[in-house]
């Protein structure tokens, strides 16, 4: 057993330096980030858009009416209700273009360095009741727990680890990068609609949704041979590459002069499996965007959210609890900076990164060691400037 142990350790440590570059991870906060910057965003930038149309309508009144009023915005006593505006999403072209540096949060490896990225983002509607939005948004990452740590060593059918690897370390002279770079598309189509409830009208914007996800770990592709959790055996997924649908409501509940607050649920399914995912039942997205308009062109946003990421590597969606909150700043009528700072924990799994090793076969070649992944911590600072609409800036 001896011979059996140092030849898979030393295989092992060899292949470790030669799979750098794809050693994977996993559930992250950049989706919660994505989809709260092209789904709960644009909605609660709608909804906005209604609210302040209502309150300016009042101002702009001057004989008493009995018209409803809107959520949020009661009038002192004895003032007069005045008429409301006819809610509406924004019509004709709008576009964003922005591009980003990031720095990571309790970086514990080598690189500490995040690549660049670009957000794009091009919308268009006519009759103010329907709008479509395409957007195209990159997101870096650098996880904690995948390059650094003492993670057990299995040789396949054996109970009992055979040795032990340090991550980071692996080999002489070779680190592991586990940067992450997120490329995702999202199309939604925002509907709009009013409801009537205790003589208040609420604008409600209802957001059918596809997300298409790729990206990259180390600079490389995403293919990688994992060991599952749950059955022990070994399955070649993509780690960063999958899709889904959801259907997004959002509405109000806070709307004043300076503070303005949505919430927004979304049940979504995954549209291809992979073959480590164990079930595909809807899971419920849902983020909280309250912002505060400190001044015209300044203004400050916090966005809790709780986000079921499904990928490859994962037998059943992590729940991953994200908070992204920031400044945005427009620095004309065409032009904005951000600052963006996002972290997120996955609630249901109890270990981060990678947990072990295992060697399906002895020796160990290139295509038989597999890692077991668990859950992903990582946190991050945006540093964003672009032009566009300012009505889909991103936050």
């Amino acid at each position: 057993m001896s011979i059996v142990r140092r030849s898979a350790a030393l295989c092992a440590v060899a292949l470790i330096a030669t799979l750098a570059p794809a050693l994977p991870a996993r559930a992250d906060v950049s989706l919660a980030q994505a989809l709260g910057t092209q789904v709960a965003e644009p909605a609660h930038r709608a909804i906005q858009r209604a609210m302040d149309e209502a309150r300016e309508a009042r101002a702009r009144a001057s004989t008493p009416s009995d018209a409803t009023a809107v959520i949020g915005q009661t009038q002192p006593v004895g003032k007069p209700q005045n008429p409301i505006s006819d809610p509406s999403l924004p019509r004709g072209f709008q576009y964003t273009l922005d591009g980003s540096i990031a720095y990571p949060f309790g970086q514990t490896g080598y690189n500490a360095r995040l690549p660049g990225a670009i957000d794009a983002v091009v919308s268009g509607g006519g009759n103010g009741r329907v709008r479509v939005q395409a957007g195209y948004f990159e997101l870096q990452e650098y996880p904690i727990g995948f390059d650094s740590g003492t993670v057990p060593l299995y040789l396949q059918g054996l109970g009992s680890p055979i040795s032990a690897v340090n991550l980071a370390n692996p080999a002489p002279n070779a680190k592991l990068d586990t940067t992450i770079k997120n490329k995702i598309l999202v199309v939604t189509e925002q509907n709009l609609f009013k409801v009537t409830l205790g003589g208040r009208v609420i604008p409600i914007v209802i957001s059918p949704t596809y997300v298409s996800r790729n990206g990259t770990v180390g600079g490389q592709g995403d293919v990688q041979l994992v060991e599952s959790p749950t059955t022990g055996k070994a399955y070649t997924v993509n780690l960063r590459t999958f899709q889904q649908k959801l259907l997004a409501v959002t509405l109000p509940f806070l709307s004043t002069s300076k503070f303005f607050a949505t919430y927004t649920i979304a049940p979504e399914w995954l549209v291809h499996p992979s073959p480590v995912n164990e079930t595909n039942h809807p899971q419920f997205f849902q983020l909280l965007y309250i912002e505060y308009r400190a001044t015209p062109s300044t203004t400050v946003f916090f966005q809790p959210s709780k986000i079921p990421n499904y990928t490859g590597p994962d037998p059943y969606p992590q729940h991953l609890f994200a908070v992204i909150y920031g400044v945005s700043q427009k620095l004309s009528k065409m032009s904005f900076a951000q600052i963006v700072v996002s972290d997120g924990q996955p609630t249901n799994i109890a270990q981060n990164g990678i947990t072990a090793l295992t060697c399906q076969a002895l020796p160990c070649g290139a295509n038989s060691l597999a890692p077991t992944i668990r859950g992903l911590h990582a946190a991050q600072i945006q540093f964003k400037i672009g032009i566009g609409s300012p009505a889909v800036i991103p936050l």
